[in-house]
């Protein structure tokens, strides 16, 4: 069997809900910790893979800062939640009946979150890593969140691309958890 032949055999708007739940997760977490879009979006042809870009902040890090090291560990949170968020996805519904197993959605986010993994120096990074991806699922699995989350991949899904006023229609700029 090759590699992607399980993914192959998942319908395309299957594959793009998926992937709409996984920038959703991003969205979201980054929501919570006042980490708001720019926009995001399922990239052409088909939606199997998307990016969510954040405002950018207005400084570095600098270790010296316990606000930038918390600021970090914020950063591989919102990085989790894409695979956090597109599992909730494969977890049911029609999601669940097409779930491929092992998927590799997340490479592209592991590979963003060694920068703030280096700057942080976690004595066990796998452990580090593991607890701000509970971080995020716990956020996820909010019933708001849950809510907004579908109502964000479902925007995504139609349009291919959502931004920040969109989220603001559904979710807010209230006070975030």
């Amino acid at each position: 069997m090759r590699p992607h032949a399980a993914l192959d055999a998942i319908p395309v708007p299957i594959r793009r809900a998926a992937c709409a739940f996984h920038e959703a997760g991003h969205i979201l977490v980054g929501w919570h910790h006042r980490r708001y879009i720019t926009h995001a979006w399922l990239r052409p042809p088909y939606g199997f893979s998307g990016e969510t870009c954040f405002v950018p902040y207005h400084r570095g890090f600098a270790t010296e800062r316990k606000d930038d090291l918390a600021r970090a560990e914020v950063e591989v949170t919102i990085l989790s939640a894409g695979y956090c968020g597109e599992m909730i996805y494969w977890n049911e519904g029609e999601g669940l009946k097409w779930y491929p197993g092992e998927i590799n959605s997340h490479d592209d986010d592991l590979q963003q979150m060694l920068p703030y993994i280096r700057f942080l120096r976690p004595q066990d990074e796998a452990a580090f890593r593991q607890r701000c991806a509970r971080a995020a699922t716990a956020i996820l699995y909010d019933s708001r969140m849950i809510a907004a989350q579908k109502a964000i991949a479902g925007v995504l899904c139609e349009r291919r691309r959502i931004e920040p006023d969109d989220v603001d229609d559904i979710i807010g700029r209230g006070s975030a958890g």
